[in-house]
């Protein structure tokens, strides 16, 4: 019995070393004369085959990667175009030329392959979008957001962009269909070889039949694996934690390592590009000088804080900070130092505050603080100890500085836009009564 397992064994080990060309003349061995032309044909039919695979995975494959990643970098465009109009900071605008420069580097590389005629209405629509926002968006900073064709402009920019981004999503849906088509065309050249031969091999006798039909069944069913797990691919519904598992050490099982090294290849870019996106996010999120949440950031906490004080009744605090005669610091040290105060003056305001608040750059000179689950006396006690923090610092270059701090509890009337009203009201009066104070906008009520 343990001989006759060892020799089966041995059987399917030789069977799974075999090529394919190989496993079918298996059956030839009975009739080579009746089957040489029809393996003739095998053989032509499975050149065409690792022709087209090869097409796949040298052209089709790669240029759907560089589409992705060029969506993506339009994006990161966009996104560092509305960053630098949000600062009105026209040195950001050269920020983005990386980017493009990536965008353009990734088109060049296939200038020459069958898409070259949608890869060059690609690059030309580009090359006028990337000049055309970045022109546009000078203009916005320069003139303070307010021209007098800035509609015109952007109608323009958006022409443009939507121009581009339908080219892009366009050549990535064409090369998806390309991809598919010469899958669906092995899955197809692959049963009319397995069926025909099925049919010639059907006029020998029962050994011969035999063969064949268990060659049959097994090469189908490792090509139909390969192909409907490369239409996931293709589709992007890959799962990067599969892999293809055949056990075979011909053509097939070539494919399969092709297939599991662009799987590791696409799951790295993934995870890169998730990284980027994450990066994005937080850039979204944070104001680029003093690494604080921005006032995008600030205004959806504040919304979350109100729905949670309308639905749980959790009381909340706003506390406006501004530094006091700052203007001064620029007009006798240049904006550099000022920046750097600004830097400090965030770096201090986050070390101090509690695990749960969340402090904000407002603008210019202006921070706020949302303190969640705080009432008017929390708020009170944190900005005292802020504003004694503050005055006992050493600021570089400018020395010691003040802060005037105004703060505002939210009632159940109150709307994002209203509790930053009424903080700043308080912050007003601590200004014109000598700055370096903390009020109270309950206490302008009394």
């Amino acid at each position: 019995m343990k001989k006759i397992k060892k020799t089966i064994r041995n059987i399917v080990f030789r069977y799974h070393s075999l090529s394919i060309l190989k496993k079918f003349l298996l059956a030839p061995l009975f009739g080579l004369i009746l089957v040489l032309p029809f393996y003739i044909f095998i053989f032509l039919n499975m050149l065409e085959m690792k022709q087209s695979v090869n097409s796949v995975n040298n052209e089709l494959m790669p240029l759907q990667e560089i589409s992705f990643n060029n969506i993506l970098l339009l994006e990161k465009i966009v996104n560092e175009m509305n960053s630098a109009v949000s600062a009105k900071e026209v040195e950001w605008i050269d920020d983005s030329n990386k980017n493009a420069d990536k965008i353009r580097e990734n088109l060049n590389i296939y200038i020459d392959s069958s898409y070259k005629k949608e890869i060059k209405e690609s690059i030309t629509a580009f090359n006028n979008y990337y000049q055309t926002v970045k022109e546009v968006s000078a203009k916005i900073i320069q003139n303070n957001q307010c021209y007098t064709n800035i509609e015109n402009d952007t109608k323009v920019l958006v022409q443009n962009y939507n121009e581009i981004d339908g080219l892009f999503k366009s050549l990535k849906l064409q090369i998806k269909n390309d991809i598919e088509k010469n899958f669906n065309s092995l899955y197809c050249n692959t049963n009319f070889i397995l069926f025909n031969g099925n049919f010639i091999f059907s006029i020998w006798f029962f050994i011969s039949t035999l063969i064949i039909f268990l060659v049959y069944r097994d090469i189908k069913y490792k090509i139909k694996r390969i192909v409907d797990d490369s239409k996931e691919i293709a589709r992007g519904d890959v799962d990067f934690e599969k892999r293809l598992c055949i056990v075979s050490y011909d053509e097939l099982g070539q494919i399969v390592k092709s297939i599991n090294i662009f799987i590791n290849k696409l799951h790295k870019s993934h995870e890169e590009l998730s990284d980027a996106k994450k990066e994005l996010d937080a850039l979204y999120i944070t104001d680029r000088l003093t690494n604080v949440f921005n006032r995008v950031k600030i205004d959806e906490i504040l919304d979350t804080e109100l729905k949670k004080k309308k639905r749980y009744d959790h009381t909340c605090s706003v506390i406006l900070i501004d530094i006091d005669y700052f203007k001064l610091v620029n007009d006798t040290h240049g904006h550099l130092v000022g920046d750097s105060i600004l830097k400090e003056f965030a770096d201090i305001l986050k070390e101090s505050i509690r695990d749960t608040d969340y402090v904000g750059r407002w603008g210019g000179e202006e921070f706020i603080i949302v303190c969640p689950q705080t009432d008017q006396n929390g708020a009170l006690s944190l900005a005292e100890h802020l504003r004694s923090k503050i005055e006992e610092s050493h600021f570089t270059t400018a020395g010691k500085k003040t802060a005037s701090f105004g703060i505002a509890t939210c009632t159940d009337q109150d709307s994002a836009q209203s509790i930053i009203d009424n903080a700043d009201k308080a912050l007003y009066r601590a200004k014109g009564g000598g700055r370096n104070q903390v009020v109270c906008y309950q206490s302008l009520l009394v």
